[in-house]
């Protein structure tokens, strides 16, 4: 059985002090992580100013590389790739993906297309799941009670959660 926690507030107004202190604790807490993000900005950008040339270099030959490639493709005809002393460059075919033709179609366009071709059977799944909100809804109004939930393996479960809201602009400098 779980250990009952020390309450050691006794009045409203002691938890109303006690907000005051976790309101202040809070705001040192933000304080110090506005001056770590601060410093990681810094970091970031003391990083990019030092990588800039580095960067730009990189996707430039890159660039080349692959320009190169792309004229000489008849030379990956046998081999989809070539291996050198320091690296290796080809090309890959990915896995074959159904996508939109263009920008044209949407795919609620697309759905459409394929019932008027009346391809429905062989291309649209249906999806079937437990319609949650009627059960809810039901469940409310009482149409289904909780005995007959059970007898299909569900219930009706709703949680109370505890929430503290400091109020901000009562808190000192």
């Amino acid at each position: 059985m779980p250990k009952k926690p020390t309450i050691t507030l006794r009045s409203f107004d002691e938890v109303d002090q006690a907000l005051l202190e976790l309101g202040r604790a809070k705001a040192i807490v933000q304080h110090e992580e506005a001056i770590l993000n601060n410093q990681i900005q810094n970091f970031r950008d003391a990083f990019d100013q030092r990588t800039s040339d580095a960067r730009k270099q990189s996707v430039s030959l890159e660039t080349e590389i692959e320009n190169f490639c792309i004229e000489n493709k008849f030379e990956f005809e046998k081999s989809r790739s070539k291996d050198f002393v320091h690296g290796t460059v080809g090309f890959r075919t990915s896995p074959p993906a159904v996508k939109a033709l263009n920008r044209k179609y949407s795919w609620e366009t697309i759905l459409e297309l394929i019932k008027k071709f009346s391809w429905s059977k062989k291309y649209i799944r249906i999806k079937e799941e437990p319609d949650k909100e009627a059960i809810l809804a039901d469940h409310a109004a009482d149409v289904i009670d909780d005995l007959k939930l059970a007898a299909i393996g569900v219930k009706v479960d709703q949680i109370e959660q505890f929430k503290i809201d400091i109020k901000w602009d009562t808190l000192e400098a």
